[in-house]
């Protein structure tokens, strides 16, 4: 069973990719913020996390990437950014904090679907 973390401040954000992720032997975990996802992946190791960039609180999709991948039981885990941030500069910040791979909102489905398969094997 693949644990898939899906993190986004936005409900139907989250929605909208559990109907799209589901199935295949997958675990879907709904979270809401960056912190959520750093203390959840200490009881659950995560093979895969999906993540935004803007989240209110204290801690910005940006920095959780920087805390996961600084982490020695979450640095292998790919993550994908999903962000409505759109412009290159975005995509370099995203990518240069240690994300995998950035995927800009609005996304299709199949977009969505094909970048999570090309990470779980």
């Amino acid at each position: 069973m693949k644990n898939i973390f899906i993190v986004d401040d936005q409900p139907d954000i989250r929605q909208l990719l559990e109907i799209a992720l589901k199935g295949d032997g997958r675990r879907l975990h709904l979270l809401d913020s960056g912190e959520d996802a750093l203390r959840r992946a200490e009881d659950i190791s995560p093979d895969l996390i999906l993540l935004d960039v803007m989240m209110p609180g204290g801690m910005d999709g940006y920095e959780t990437v920087r805390r996961l991948k600084g982490n020695l039981g979450t640095r292998h885990c790919p993550v994908i950014v999903v962000t409505a941030r759109g412009q290159a500069v975005d995509r370099a910040d995203a990518l240069a904090c240690g994300a995998d791979e950035y995927v800009s909102k609005p996304f299709s489905i199949a977009e969505i679907k094909r970048t999570v398969s090309g990470y779980l094997c």
